[in-house]
């Protein structure tokens, strides 16, 4: 059964990025009734986080945009989302890094991102954190956060004999950042150092391995999240996107999953496929990458709903079979308890680099991507007593 979902031209504030702006024409949502555990959620963020974790590519993580990382199309749909819901006090304009409020990883895999600072040796890890976007700090290495934000999170995994990690906020260490332990105990594991009220304004905050250069002992930083007021209530969508990934990759690698499920998601979205359309893996062969990563997500706890999107149509290259062929596979996932589907292929315009909504024949510009946030707010915003019709607030345009 779908739901058929009516998307008209909206008008708002209109700038040079065209962002008062949404597409035209009608997505069907696939078994709808799956996302009511979702629309639950966002009837209680005024008491608890409701949590989007994103599961994309290049698309999602914001490839091609350089600051302004509000313009991306999950941070937009956080701040729709956050308007419609109606609950006081969750802010809807920039902050956080360069914009976002969501988690921001140790690097982001997309080259145009703004990185936060690395001094002294580290080494990626690649499979660790969500998104896969860790970094190992051997002796002496650091990573740095500017934020506006009054608190923060920092993820970081645990390890075999891994080493302690000094955390300072603004220079001064805080007594529960002095030595933060990871080695395991008993497995290997994401977990979270929070840092308390900060105050408002702008914060500094480094990560380092302080041991003398001469041990042997790592540790691993996998992101770090900001808050401003919003500490365990809101409407909260996560990145853990990483350009360049595949379904396949993410189904063989289950510590990727492992960590961006340790979010703690009321919604896992799923919005992949173009990169493996583009390594030549046939749509039957990503298809079964969706049923792996749908059991194992199963498998590792998450009872909640999974929502895979079909985005538009990327530019056609020759030899290569055609986008439909794998906005199919999604569809026939819906097969699985628990997960639902909508192709957005129907009310975005496909993938044309001389259009100013996209950048190439595969990304959407800072232009596009508030076609796609209009799209998934329309999907995911509650529609209750709480809900309003004004859409996203004026600071989110």
């Amino acid at each position: 059964m779908a739901l058929t979902l009516g998307l008209g031209l909206l008008g708002g504030c209109s700038d040079t990025y065209g962002e008062g702006e949404s597409a035209t024409g009608v997505a069907a949502v696939e078994s709808p009734a799956v996302l009511d555990p979702w629309f639950e959620a966002v009837g209680r963020d005024d008491r608890a986080a409701a949590r989007v974790v994103v599961l994309g590519d290049s698309v999602s993580e914001g490839y091609g945009l350089s600051d302004h990382l509000e313009r991306r199309w999950l941070d937009r749909v956080q701040a729709g989302l956050r308007t419609r819901s109606g609950t006081s006090g969750c802010p809807t304009s920039a902050g956080g890094w360069y914009g976002t409020t969501s988690l921001i990883p140790t690097d982001y895999r997309a080259p145009t991102l703004p990185d936060p600072l690395v001094t002294g040796p580290t080494e990626p890890a690649p499979t660790l954190g969500p998104g896969g976007r860790g970094r190992t700090l051997e002796p002496g290495g650091a990573i740095t956060w500017t934020v506006t934000a009054d608190s923060v999170d920092i993820g970081y995994r645990t390890r075999f004999a891994g080493g302690p990690l000094r955390i300072e906020i603004d220079g001064t260490v805080p007594a529960h950042g002095l030595a933060v332990p990871t080695d395991t105990d008993p497995r290997a594991e994401r977990k979270v150092w929070s840092s308390g009220d900060l105050g408002p304004g702008t914060h500094t905050v480094t990560v380092r391995n302080a041991l003398p250069a001469t041990s042997p002992t790592w540790a691993t930083v996998t992101d770090l999240t900001p808050f401003r007021g919003d500490r365990d209530r809101c409407v909260h969508v996560l990145d853990a996107s990483r350009s360049g990934v595949s379904a396949q990759t993410i189904a063989r690698t289950p510590t990727y999953l492992r960590d961006s499920l340790s979010l703690d998601p009321d919604l896992l979205l799923v919005a992949l496929g173009f990169n493996d359309l583009r390594a030549d893996i046939p749509a039957a062969q990503f298809g079964s990458s969706l049923d792996s990563l749908v059991q194992q997500a199963r498998g590792m706890g998450y009872e909640g709903p999974i929502l895979l999107v079909g985005w538009f149509a990327p530019q056609h290259v020759p030899g290569q079979p055609a986008w439909s062929a794998y906005l199919r596979q999604m569809q026939a996932r819906t097969v699985h308890e628990g997960v639902s589907f909508v192709d957005l292929s129907a009310v975005l315009p496909p993938a044309d680099p001389s259009s100013r909504y996209f950048i190439d024949g595969l990304h959407p510009s800072a232009a596009g991507q508030p076609l796609i946030a209009a799209s998934l707010t329309e999907i995911l915003a509650p529609n209750g007593e709480k809900a309003t019709t004004g859409g996203a607030s004026s600071d989110a345009s």
